[in-house]
């Protein structure tokens, strides 16, 4: 019988995907080929790698169904797309597919009879799509600590659920002691609602601190207390050596400050289900950081914020800042590939 392989498909909206996957990627014992339509420039050794075409149009029309969130008529890339993702699994059997995320590749991969482990994601998942999605899985994964679960969540879904710990790229770093009064804001690639103006409102509003701000985001005015360093691929020293780290509420950058031990303030940006409102609520909760369920706050009340994240005890992250997080995800996407092939005399 040929060697089982893994299949993951990478959703393309955001660098937390591709981060994620290349995490997983690397601790897997079997096969992988990471699958999707932006996929990071450099992969772990060994893994390979499946590209495929957009799945957008110029002038397209995208009609929502109960049990489908993304289905546009006339759409080239999308026959092309799912085209390819057939063949692979005719190539590939037998195989499973990691889907992180998509609701329709986890269909299209069901009924081409593929077994698939579906990534979860925080936010009011409750829809027929979602529930379909969830229902169809051999296994969910999610990948953040189980105490990060949402209140409301079924109890079926959570039955189904293994949870793998936050997946940082950081993890296994120790922390380091920060500098007196320097903040760092990160924005990332899957949009913002932060503003240069905002930003240099802040400065003005807060002289007594340094603020260093990484990221896409176009810089705006020069400040003696006000520093733009443009995108930084690897931002672990300024992390480790802020005092104070804001940013979005995305699992990917949680999960680094939680590994990195941070005093953080989690921005939640508009994102589909309320993902990030529900993982800044959850923060709140558990007093692990400040979570801003609304969105980033005028200038005028940056003081009293910062106040309150010098007074979170990073300690609180330590049963968080897991290691093995990574190694414990692909250790069960292996088993599931097991259970599932074997079961069915594969």
């Amino acid at each position: 019988m040929p060697e089982p392989q893994i299949g993951y498909y990478v959703h393309h909206h955001g660098a937390g995907h591709g981060v994620r996957a290349a995490r997983i990627a690397e601790a897997l014992n079997v096969p992988v080929t990471l699958i999707g339509s932006q996929l990071p420039v450099e992969l772990p050794a060994g893994v390979q790698r499946l590209d495929l075409p957009g799945d957008t149009a110029e002038g397209m029309t995208v009609e929502r169904f109960d049990v489908l969130h993304y289905a546009p008529l006339a759409v080239d890339g999308v026959r092309e797309r799912m085209a390819v993702l057939a063949q692979w699994f005719a190539d590939n059997w037998p195989c499973l597919l990691v889907v992180d995320v998509s609701v329709e590749v986890a269909l299209f991969a069901r009924l081409c009879s593929v077994p698939v482990v579906y990534i979860r994601q925080h936010g009011a998942r409750d829809d027929a799509a979602h529930r379909l999605a969830y229902e169809s899985a051999s296994a969910l994964l999610a990948p953040y600590p189980a105490a990060m679960e949402a209140l409301d969540t079924p109890h079926w879904v959570r039955e189904k659920t293994t949870y793998s710990g936050w997946l940082s790229r950081f993890a296994g770093n120790p922390s380091t002691s920060p500098e007196r009064g320097q903040v760092l804001i990160i924005t990332g690639h899957g949009g913002t609602g932060l503003s240069a103006a905002l930003i240099e409102a802040v400065a003005r509003q807060c002289p007594e601190r340094a603020f260093r701000v990484a990221g896409g985001l176009k810089p705006g005015m020069l400040l003696p207390n006000l520093h733009w360093l443009g995108p930084v691929p690897d931002p672990l020293e300024e992390m480790r050596s802020a005092e104070i780290v804001i940013g979005s509420a995305s699992d990917s950058l949680v999960g680094e400050a939680a590994s990195l031990g941070c005093r953080f303030v989690a921005i939640a940006e508009d994102r589909p289900f309320e993902e990030q409102r529900h993982q800044a609520r959850r923060l709140n909760e558990l007093k692990v950081a400040i979570g801003l369920e609304q969105g980033w706050p005028p200038a005028t009340d940056w003081p009293d914020m910062l106040n309150a994240a010098l007074k979170l005890d990073p300690e609180r992250w330590r049963d968080w800042a897991d290691a093995d997080a990574a190694a414990r995800a692909a250790c069960f996407i292996e088993r599931t590939l097991e259970r599932v092939i074997r079961s069915r005399g594969v």
